[in-house]
């Protein structure tokens, strides 16, 4: 195993395993728990309450709290839920006596391990590579200026105050995104500035920074992160990325099972996807087969997290914003807020799409990222 050998051993090393939680994160971490190269026993789910009518998923038995106390008192617990939910969670575990727990969250960095052992496994045998950024820029002898780097962390007037201390990531440089939007400012770079798109952030989210960044950076390599979501990097290795071969740096992938539209379908609306196809298909007819593909698979790159050579992201950005601006017009406004935030989740997965169309052509590696969370009581 690549990716958290210390989970990994101790979830081999388990005398039994339930999974808490039986939504679509805990469908997901099942089947890659269950799938090569772990090919491990689960023995059911378990939730607060039941609900009515699910005793069984995955053809595994489903039970509440006290059926797990009476029959699998001394079974490792692997909660598989939204960041939001862990507290409350944990707390109710601990008063029926679980303390053997293991947290495997949407955000963690364990969970993304644990998945990033899986795709690295499975792409292999299909004769795919599946790169890591640590393991390619250990090949790098040469150092170069870090500078060269330049990843913006998009922050908005609006965000909650993080639970880390964001300052280990000091190489970053903070975007203010929908500047436009209020009078408020926390940055000294704002995405109104210059062209820009900023108007549109209550739809398009972090991708206004991007748009920012492909209109006026001139770096050798440009990215883009979240203030709670940061690539796992240091002056070191921003050094060594500066003077290497590597194209792209996205992060490990998110797992849909059983396929990312139907998970999509079932977070968003479908109305919206099959507008996005029809996007493609009409600007760019050359990626449909790939976007049938992508949405038949069981990947995509998340949180719209990227590093690449900047006319790689200026090719990207220059396919992309015609396709969102097309789903944009035929798709309208939302009424809930969340959906409302449909081109940056299309986006994600249009990131997908260009990269997997050109996995041959360019250098692309793997990067861990890690997750700040907020402070107590802000919410997840």
């Amino acid at each position: 195993m690549y990716y958290a050998k210390e989970t990994v051993k101790r979830l081999k090393e388990a005398r039994e395993i339930i999974i808490f939680g039986t939504r679509l994160i805990a469908r997901e971490v099942a089947y890659c728990l269950m799938s090569k190269p772990y090919e491990l026993k689960i023995s059911g789910f378990m939730v607060s309450e039941l609900a009515d009518g699910l005793g069984e998923l995955m053809g595994l038995p489903v039970m509440d709290l006290a059926e797990g106390k009476r029959t699998h008192r001394d079974a490792l617990i692997v909660i598989a839920v939204m960041e939001r939910h862990l507290g409350e969670i944990t707390e109710k575990l601990r008063e029926f006596g679980f303390t053997n727990t293991l947290f495997l969250t949407f955000e963690s960095g364990l969970w993304s391990g644990v998945r990033g052992n899986f795709f690295r496994y499975s792409w292999t045998q299909e004769g795919r590579a599946y790169l890591t950024l640590e393991e390619e820029l250990e090949k790098v002898r040469e150092r170069g200026d870090p500078a060269d780097v330049r990843i913006y962390r998009v922050q908005s007037h609006a965000d909650k105050p993080v639970a880390a201390d964001v300052s280990v990531y000091d190489w970053e440089v903070p975007i203010q995104a929908g500047t436009a939007l209020t009078e408020v400012r926390i940055s000294e770079i704002w995405d109104n500035q210059g062209e820009n798109i900023s108007e549109k952030n209550r739809e398009y989210c972090e991708l206004t920074a991007l748009y920012w960044i492909w209109k006026n950076d001139h770096s050798k390599y440009a990215g883009l992160c979240h203030y709670r979501r940061h690539f796992d990097l240091d002056l070191e290795l921003l050094s060594r990325l500066a003077v290497s071969d590597i194209d792209a740096v996205l992060t490990i992938p998110i797992l849909n099972a059983p396929d990312v539209r139907t998970v999509y379908a079932h977070d968003h609306l479908e109305s919206d996807w099959a507008v996005m196809l029809e996007a493609v298909a009409a600007l760019r007819l050359d990626y449909v087969k790939t976007a049938e593909k992508l949405q038949r698979g069981n990947f995509y790159y998340g949180y719209n997290m990227l590093i690449a050579r900047k006319n790689i992201l200026d090719d990207y950005c220059a396919w992309l914003f015609p396709v969102l601006e097309y789903c944009e017009k035929r798709c309208g406004k939302k009424e809930d807020a969340y959906q409302g935030r449909y081109i940056g989740f299309l986006a994600e997965r249009l990131l997908s799409v260009y990269f997997l169309h050109h996995e041959n052509a360019y250098k692309i590696v793997h990067a861990r990222k890690t997750y700040s969370g907020v402070r107590k009581g802000g919410g997840i």
